[in-house]
């Protein structure tokens, strides 16, 4: 089984106009709350409103190509223009974009899917947010109603001080921890170090670096040859950088956005590209498998933080008598009740001494 967890889903107009803006001291406003009730009503009921036309089928020939390559997991990506502190509304509370390939879907266990020849597709939510210097993000108590509808939650971090806010505080243990960190290696070279103690710690978190390939191997054809070209060296450069710090374990490999229609490569053609880029062979497998398998059993956990894991069930006190006067047969043949009543019909051996003397 192997996994993508970055293909990016088109987002309507409305949706990404509608967001918070900055006043002139460089402050966000915050959505009104009529907006955010109307953005929320508008996608409820499907994830294709007020989508066009071409978006669609390019998310959907997308889909179709990974599944085609071999992919059984994807991780469909809803990424806002600018950083905010408002949280967009999860467009697949009601239904996924192809319910008939989610074996989890009603309609894949009825056959619907099975019948069409398309193999098994599990599609997961995915949050991603863009973090830069000023700290501005959604990850606070407020949203973490909105935030739990989400399965992943995942930054890029662009400058020195973004990144340590992502490896140190947005990666700790709570409700809204975030899962993935993406690296920006492809448009520029190193414009932040990366600190390894930092990295480290993120690690140890269940924090994982995600490399992207599709836009930086594979760029849009309209970008000019000589900047292509620059995006591949830089690609390669900082890629080896971060497999030197982690000893390629943490690491998982997606394909992104930005790229070319056709950019998206095979399980195995990626992992030659793990091998490429100084990874151990097994590693560069386990970019692709195993890591981003684990990264979504411990993503669970975020939406079950501090919460009740069963029913709990209450232990009655031995001897407890119930409302109508009679004590409870369970509870008086309990082994506790037993005990109690075993030393009460002890004789009482000093006593007895006394008396003799």
């Amino acid at each position: 089984m192997y996994f993508d967890l970055y293909l990016p889903f088109p987002m309507p107009y409305d949706a990404e106009e509608g967001g918070s803006k900055k006043n002139k001291k460089g402050k966000w406003k915050a959505i009104p709350a009529s907006t955010s009730t109307t953005l929320t009503s508008a996608r409820k009921v499907d994830c294709w409103d007020g989508l066009e036309s071409r978006d669609k089928d390019g998310f959907a020939r997308r889909v179709a190509l990974s599944g085609h390559l071999g992919f059984s997991v994807v991780g469909c990506t809803i990424t806002p223009g600018e950083p905010s502190n408002q949280v967009c509304p999860c467009p697949f509370q009601q239904s996924l974009p192809f319910p008939n390939l989610d074996p989890r879907s009603c309609l894949h266990q009825s056959g619907a899917g099975s019948s069409s020849g398309s193999p098994p597709l599990l599609q997961v939510s995915r949050y991603h947010m863009r973090l830069d210097d000023n700290r501005v993000h959604p990850l606070t108590s407020q949203n973490t109603s909105a935030l739990r509808n989400y399965d992943i939650l995942s930054v890029a971090p662009t400058g020195e001080k973004a990144f340590q806010l992502a490896c140190t505080d947005m990666a700790n243990p709570g409700p809204n921890q975030i899962s993935i960190i993406t690296l920006p290696l492809h448009e520029r070279p190193f414009t932040f170090r990366f600190n390894r103690k930092q990295m480290r710690q993120a690690q140890r978190n269940g924090v994982v670096f995600e490399l992207l390939y599709s836009p930086a191997l594979f760029p849009s054809p309209s970008l000019p040859s000589d900047v292509a070209r620059r995006y591949r060296q830089n690609f390669l450069s900082n890629a080896r950088e971060v497999v030197r710090i982690t000893g390629g374990k943490g690491v998982i490999l997606s394909s992104g956005p930005g790229g070319n229609e056709n950019g998206l490569r095979g399980a195995l053609d990626v992992v030659n590209l793990g091998t490429m880029i100084g990874m151990p062979a097994n590693l560069a497998k386990e970019a692709v498998e195993k890591a981003p398998r684990l990264l979504l059993l411990r993503a669970q956990a975020r939406r079950t933080f501090k919460a009740v894991m069963s029913m709990p069930r209450i232990v009655p006190v031995p001897g407890m008598v119930d409302d109508e006067g009679k004590e409870d047969p369970i509870v008086s043949s309990s082994p506790a009740k037993r005990a109690a009543e075993s030393i009460e019909q002890k004789p009482d051996v000093k006593k007895t001494k006394k008396e003799a003397v």
